[in-house]
């Protein structure tokens, strides 16, 4: 026994021997010591924030919590020829919050697909080869972006251009005076055009279908950044993610060749101007309707009589409240269907499906309009009730993408696909 525990003495002195050289040794050729502190890497996260007098520990609003408003009241004119959209934009901000805004922040969202645009940058070759093939070209397509031909502001009685800079997809108005907190109020006016991407576009895009052209409408006008409790400004550039916005009211025009349908975020208010009785009689069935009524057949589509005159322009004219977006969609060669969407609070909304004729089908959009409705109702029974006059699913070039009331899929799409991709775009709304 003692020379086994003599034994493991000295066994253990050349161990402790050699760890203490390797130690030396690694300290010697460490790098540099540097300031890490892996105590401050794994701290625990304090999620969400600290309850405040904003926000509470479950994330619902606080006894202060504010948002600020943002309305707009727009009248568009669509040139199919030279494919530019010109746009006079009045947008009425409202500052909730305790804070005096010396400026404002605007988003300027087509000016993504200018040459030099920080989101071509970021997504790299990727995005490009994206542009690339959807276009067809050898090199990736490009627009000036927001074309601005005034901005102005209106504060009380006076009205004065706007001291402006605009960076990438962002704009900073630089305000007279500050507006004030707790409810002051400004309009900001601003005229501008731009040329609408082609098919490559992605959001937003104008293509040619088997019988004639369909411009999906998104992110077609500067829209107020959002200023909030959490971060201030959210001036973060635009690359082509999601969006956040401040929630408003909207009244727009949009004024487009005589032989279009368009099919609009929120409410139609002027169908006597834009269609036929027939039409407006069809409209009023689909209303107190549960099977799809055919508004615009596929037959109609080339006859001159499903439009209200030949020639010249008309403008429909569309409102919607408490959204935070609207965008549009405008065709010559639409089909248009509708049915009634009924809702657990006992309210009514209006499913509706516009689509080409080579999209028509009862394994395609022939059955679009029945699977809005399923789901509106279905996903309003188990979470919420849907808030808005209509939903709407249009055949298009910009797939695969949600808005307020209404939805972007493909115009290939058909059976399951159709259903599913209805049902998921649906239900980001």
């Amino acid at each position: 026994m003692p020379c086994t525990r003599l034994w493991t003495a000295v066994c253990l002195s050349i161990l402790f021997v050699g760890l203490a050289n390797l130690s030396s040794n690694a300290t010697a050729q460490a790098a540099p010591d540097t300031s890490y502190d892996p105590r401050l890497t794994f701290a625990p996260l304090a999620l969400p924030d600290p309850v405040n007098a904003y926000r509470s520990s479950n994330g619902a609003p606080g006894p202060a919590y504010w948002q600020n408003e943002a309305d707009y009241e727009m009248h568009a004119d669509l040139d199919t020829e030279a494919k530019i959209l010109r746009n006079d934009e009045v947008i009425t901000y409202t500052n909730n919050s305790p804070d005096a805004l010396p400026s404002l922040w605007i988003q300027m969202e087509q000016n993504l697909y200018r040459k030099d645009a920080r989101g071509q940058i970021i997504n790299g070759a990727l995005f490009r080869r994206m542009m690339r093939s959807a276009a067809g070209n050898a090199a990736p397509p490009s627009t000036e972006g927001f074309v601005l031909d005034a901005v102005e502001i209106e504060q009380g009685t006076t009205r004065v251009k706007a001291d402006y800079l605009v960076e990438d997809t962002r704009m900073q108005v630089r305000l007279p005076k500050p507006l004030a907190p707790k409810g002051g109020t400004l309009k900001l006016h601003i005229k501008y055009h731009y040329q609408v991407p082609g098919v490559w576009g992605g959001r937003t895009s104008w293509g040619m279908s088997k019988q004639g052209e369909i411009y999906d409408m998104a992110q077609w006008y500067p829209r107020m950044c959002v200023y909030d409790d959490l971060r201030g400004w959210d001036t973060l550039p635009y690359i082509g993610a999601e969006f956040y916005l401040e929630y408003g009211h909207f009244d727009y025009y949009v004024t487009v060749p005589s032989s279009m349908i368009v099919a609009g975020s929120g409410e139609l208010l002027n169908p006597k101007d834009v269609l036929t009785p027939t039409q407006i009689e069809r409209l009023a069935q689909a209303r107190k309707s549960d099977k799809t009524i055919v508004i615009r057949s596929a037959a109609e589509v080339s006859d001159p009589a499903s439009r209200p005159k030949t020639g010249g322009t008309l403008t429909w004219h569309f409102h919607m409240d408490s959204t935070r977006d609207v965008v549009w969609s405008a065709s010559p060669v639409f089909v248009w269907d509708a049915a009634r969407i009924n809702l657990p609070d006992g309210k009514t909304s209006l499913a509706e499906s516009v689509y080409p004729p080579e999209s028509v089908g009862d394994d395609a959009w022939s059955r679009s309009t029945e699977y809005v409705k399923d789901t509106v109702e279905r996903f309003s029974r188990q979470w919420y009730p849907y808030p808005y006059p209509a939903a709407i699913n249009v055949a298009g070039f910009s797939t695969g993408m949600e808005y307020p009331g209404i939805v972007f899929d493909g115009i290939d799409d058909k059976g399951k696909v159709l259903f599913w991709i209805t049902a998921h775009e649906i239900g980001h709304n």
